[in-house]
């Protein structure tokens, strides 16, 4: 392995003195590889080349404590849904827009322009000229088309009603003129074609695996250059290949999985990581707050576990069932045995607490036991639908936990009735595209886009409302919560709270706790402390 070492930081070294040129060279032969992969066979470096090499400077190299990964890394994807993968999406892949602001370095235009009467909305995006993935792919028209389609056809998708709404998909100006049509009016349309993917490299592939094991390239400021679930390290090389104003001023970041407090306590103490981004425990503000070098926070996200109740044929069709089946959950309850912790806890609150008549439900689970799904690779959900399927059983209620990969629940468990209920983390940011989501119905060519699988009366209208803007986001929001308390469809467990922790060997976006909010996400802007 050490004989690689070299041959690789010269050409990254290289690669650090050319700067950000405008129009990149070919792409390094070696830049998928990093020191977590393995070499070729053994090669002799001659003296020359070795004085040659030492007189090159040394990788900037920082590392940070993260959350172990669980899964694969596309964003797009519920089974994914978890603040390092949104994170790595955020430093790796391209977007259209940041919120409201367009990214001057992926596109050099982006506008709604008048459409013929046949087309309710109109919008035309122009990719800017230099704009590549890192193996010298054009970022290109196609790379549109790749994620409107896989939003359309795969369930288990993250904001899917934006991408419902899009008719057609076109490519023009040698595939650098990008023309959207939408059936109805959305009027935040700056939310969709976030983290487009290499279609080149993807087409071919199934969109919920295909990025299982990396990102085979990036179009960002850094690249996922390699995965060691062993060692539970994602090392992330600067993108050599990125032609925007700011690259990445570190030339590695390795990002270290975190298994409990005490190893990130060790880690900050012995400064083997300058930052930690982890979920906590029930003594890790405390562990933390006595070490001298280290400023801690708490940080809450957009992001809630939930359990989803099937209102389909099979599963909990009658209203009666769900509200009985909700009215069981005490949410404090199972958000401290779900996490193992009492401190930096907010648990979700039940709208359906009082106990109703549980008959119709010890008549449905008299035929079959209930089946209270989750993903096995997340822990906290995982001791959630275990604590609800140890009430049911109290409760004299027969029931089961059948666990499996989320993609595998939400393609085929649900809609085939196999699972009656699933546990899982949901993004809960409120935009139009994620509130739309609960008035998307299943039909036999498109899955429905929330678990429940209900149809509400009129779902066609009111998504189009939302989308459109006519229902602002906190009508929609109200919406929302009408059709859940009326219809029983999700009960939210618990919201993800996580910690900073600002140790020594990074300088970045600010020396307070506070000015590290967005996390990994500031990346670019990180210098190592020497």
């Amino acid at each position: 392995m050490d004989h690689f070492l070299p041959r690789l930081a010269a050409v990254l070294a290289a690669g650090v003195l050319a700067g950000c040129q405008a129009n990149p060279g070919p792409p390094p032969v070696v830049e998928a590889e990093s020191p977590d992969m393995t070499s070729a066979s053994p090669t002799t470096t001659t003296p020359d080349e070795a004085e040659q090499e030492e007189a090159l400077p040394e990788r900037s190299t920082v590392a940070i404590g993260v959350d172990p990964l669980r899964g694969g890394l596309n964003p797009h994807i519920m089974a994914n849904n978890s603040e390092l993968v949104s994170q790595i999406a955020e430093l790796v892949l391209p977007s259209a827009f940041h919120g409201d602001e367009m990214d001057a370095d992926v596109l050099e235009s982006a506008e709604e322009i008048e459409a013929p009467g046949s087309v309710a909305m109109r919008v035309r995006y122009t990719i800017a000229a230099p704009a590549q993935w890192s193996d010298g792919t054009p970022i290109s028209g196609s790379d549109f088309t790749y994620l409107w389609e896989q939003m359309n056809q795969t369930a288990g998708v993250n904001n899917a009603a934006g991408y419902r709404a899009i008719s057609a998909v076109r490519t023009s100006g040698n595939g650098r003129v990008v023309t959207v049509d939408f059936d109805h009016r959305v009027k935040d349309w700056h939310a969709l074609f976030a983290h487009l993917l290499p279609s080149h490299l993807l087409e071919d592939k199934d969109f919920v695996s295909a990025l299982a094991d990396g990102i085979p390239a990036s179009a960002g400021r850094f690249l996922v250059a390699g995965m060691d679930r062993s060692r539970g390290v994602i090392t992330l090389n600067r993108n050599d290949r990125f032609w925007g104003k700011e690259p990445a001023l570190v030339d590695v970041i390795q990002l270290r999985g975190i298994r409990d407090t005490a190893q990130a306590v060790n880690m900050l103490r012995s400064e083997q990581i300058g930052f930690a981004d982890i979920t906590p425990e029930q003594t890790t503000l405390e562990n933390l707050g006595l070490l001298s070098n280290v400023n801690t926070g708490v940080v809450t996200r957009p992001r809630e576990l939930r359990v989803h109740l099937s209102a389909r044929p099979g599963a909990l069709p009658e209203e009666s069932q769900r509200r009985a089946l909700a009215s069981l959950l005490d949410t404090g309850q199972i958000a401290r045995l779900a996490t193992g912790r009492a401190s930096e806890l907010e648990a979700g609150e039940n709208p359906f607490g009082e106990e109703e008549d549980l008959s119709p439900l010890r008549e449905r689970a008299g035929r079959q036991p209930l089946r209270i799904a989750v993903d096995p690779l997340n822990p906290t959900a995982l001791a959630a639908a275990n604590t609800i399927v140890d009430v049911l059983r109290s409760k004299a209620i027969d029931a089961e936990l059948v666990s499996e990969r989320l993609s595998t629940i939400t393609s085929e468990w649900l809609p085939d009735g196999t699972a009656d209920a699933v546990v899982s983390w949901d993004e809960t940011s409120g935009g139009a595209t994620n509130l739309a989501d609960y008035f998307i119905c299943e039909t036999p060519t498109r899955p429905a886009a929330d678990l429940s699988g209900y149809c509400p009366e009129n779902s066609q209208a009111a998504a189009m409302e939302i989308l459109s803007g006519e229902v602002d986001e906190r009508g929609a929001a109200e919406r929302v919560r009408q059709l859940n308390e009326d219809n029983v469809l999700f009960v939210p467990l618990l919201e993800e709270v996580r910690i900073h922790a600002l140790g020594k060997g990074i300088v970045g976006p600010g020396q307070s706790i506070d000015d590290w909010e967005s996390g990994l996400v500031s990346a670019g802007q990180w210098r190592k402390d020497d």
